[in-house]
């Protein structure tokens, strides 16, 4: 078993680990440790990559495992944190909105998603939440019932990272 106990970096935020894991790949000596999104700020944790490889991570407290986190960089291994994909809202808030009402759908969408206390990702103007399942969007649908000309709401998979400070919920 081989311990780990912190992050070398992150292939998305540094283009030379970027470089280092595409020449680990095309040399097969990249492994893969897949987690979940719940799993990815839990501290301590066993798994096996996919590569047989038994890794106990133990990381400092708060630490926050994301995609494309490198935990173990050696000559002859490199091995990856990867996030499962999961099932995830997407509203779009189309630009078909009245200057007079941008306002009123704006503040519903962000009342109404608010009240859940999801966590949330924003891409330009969607909105990306996790879903359980699929009954929750015609709940979004009855609830965004009077503003629905202006969104685009349905269902998508993706490796679902919220936004800072917005994964914390506390009253």
């Amino acid at each position: 078993m081989i311990t780990i106990d912190k992050v070398v970096g992150n292939i998305k935020k540094d283009q030379k680990l970027r470089e280092k894991y595409d020449d680990f790949c095309s040399r097969n000596l990249r492994e893969t440790v897949k987690i979940t999104r719940s799993e990815s700020s839990r501290v301590r944790m066993r798994k096996v990559s996919d590569k047989g490889t038994d890794v106990a991570l133990i990381l400092p407290q708060g630490a926050q495992l994301r995609d494309g986190d490198i935990i173990m960089l050696e000559p002859d291994k490199l091995i990856i944190i990867e996030i499962e994909p999961e099932n995830v809202a997407m509203v779009e808030i189309e630009k078909n909105i009245e200057r007079d009402h941008i306002t009123e759908v704006l503040v519903t969408v962000g009342h109404t998603i608010g009240n859940l206390h999801r966590p949330i990702k924003l891409e330009g103007n969607k909105i990306y939440f996790p879903i359980q399942a699929d009954a929750e969007l015609e709940m979004f649908s009855k609830l965004f019932a009077h503003i629905r000309d202006h969104l685009k709401i349905e269902k998508t998979k993706m490796v679902f990272e919220p936004e800072e400070g917005t994964e914390l919920h506390e009253h």
